[in-house]
């Protein structure tokens, strides 16, 4: 065994796998940032459906007229979009979209990250009702849109319909911007 002999790598070799691991990071952190944002738009969309499918449970199992509103501060209806929070409550003394006195707050929703907006079409722009029928009051064809940095490639859609059914809008040609029901991409982030 020659005790002169040395063990490890050489320049060349430390350089070819210093270049590999930078081309493995440059292709692979951008995909996995996208998938990172895709699920994060699903769970924030999701969330919103679970609490409007909430709401219309609520309102068949109570008898009263459920209502989800936005709210920035957990207590009262009004805020600039759905993106600052939301609130469910019983909606029954004085169904007016707003928590009066005396209605029972059933949920708080807090405010989504900074860089996303949740707004709604114009009819269920401030707040959406239900009744004991399970049908909405207000809504008719209306829709939720999530994005995040105003970006419809990075959004989602909500279709709520006036029988009070909620759905998340296909994405059938997989260019990550949702569809209605005609298959047309939708074109805002902010639905009239």
């Amino acid at each position: 065994m020659d005790m002169n002999a040395q063990n490890g790598f050489t320049i060349i070799e430390l350089m070819i796998c210093v270049m590999l691991i930078a081309l493995l990071l440059t292709l692979g952190v951008p995909s996995f940032t996208n998938t990172i944002e895709q699920n994060k738009l699903a769970t924030e969309i999701n969330s919103l459906i679970s609490t409007l499918r909430y709401a219309r449970s609520a309102s068949v199992k109570t008898g009263k007229r459920i209502t989800v509103c936005r709210s920035n501060d957990g207590v009262d209806c009004g805020a600039a979009g759905y993106e600052d929070g939301w609130i469910v409550f019983e909606d029954d003394i004085s169904p007016d979209g707003n928590l009066d006195a005396g209605e029972r707050l059933l949920m708080v929703h807090q405010a989504l990250d900074a860089n996303y907006t949740l707004r709604a079409s114009n009819s269920i722009a401030s707040f959406i009702s239900y009744l004991p029928t399970g049908g909405t009051v207000n809504a008719n064809q209306d829709r939720f849109v999530l994005c995040k940095n105003n970006n419809l490639s990075k959004s989602r859609a909500l279709f709520v319909i006036t029988s009070g059914r909620a759905r998340v809008a296909k994405d059938n040609n997989h260019d990550h911007i949702p569809e209605d029901d005609a298959g047309n991409n939708i074109t805002t982030c902010t639905p009239a």
